[in-house]
């Protein structure tokens, strides 16, 4: 598994995977902190805590929108903001099943189904992790906000 897939599974999964890179053309201070969530489960998430492959599946589109958003978007941070906002909405089912999943201690069965999908997920990573968006928009307050909500380290 590549580098950068590590990365997007750590933030997926919660698992520690050592401090993120800076954005591309510059030294600028690292984000802030992603703010704490609520250390419960969401009371639904659609079955799909008890479904690890189609969980699995769910993440890797929810990963591809996020690459096509940051393909559309550009450099404009508003618009990126915005289209995680709009993702973050179409997949709370997602995010809910990813929190109760690791609140009930089964990284360990999800990231084997996402190792099934490692290739898709690794090239949206890769689309995300490289894309202007980020290296624009990482330092920008409500760029940050929405992507670690959408996809940040839950508790």
């Amino acid at each position: 598994m590549s580098r950068t897939c590590a990365v997007v599974l750590a933030l997926w999964i919660g698992a520690a995977c050592g401090t993120p890179a800076r954005p591309r053309g510059g030294s600028a201070a690292p984000p802030p902190p992603a703010q704490p969530r609520a250390a419960a489960p969401p009371a639904d998430s659609n079955g799909l805590d008890q479904d690890y492959p189609r969980l699995a599946d769910r993440a890797v589109k929810l990963y591809e929108a996020v690459a096509e958003a940051f393909r559309a978007a550009g450099t404009d941070c508003a618009q990126a903001t915005a289209k995680l906002d709009a993702i973050a909405a179409a997949n709370r089912d997602v995010v809910a099943a990813n929190v109760k999943v690791l609140h009930e201690g089964h990284a360990r069965e999800l990231k084997q189904a996402l190792a099934a999908r490692a290739d898709q997920l690794d090239a949206a990573a890769k689309s995300i992790v490289e894309s202007p968006t980020m290296a624009k928009c990482s330092q920008d307050p409500a760029f940050t906000r929405s992507f670690d909500d959408l996809v940040g380290t839950p508790p």
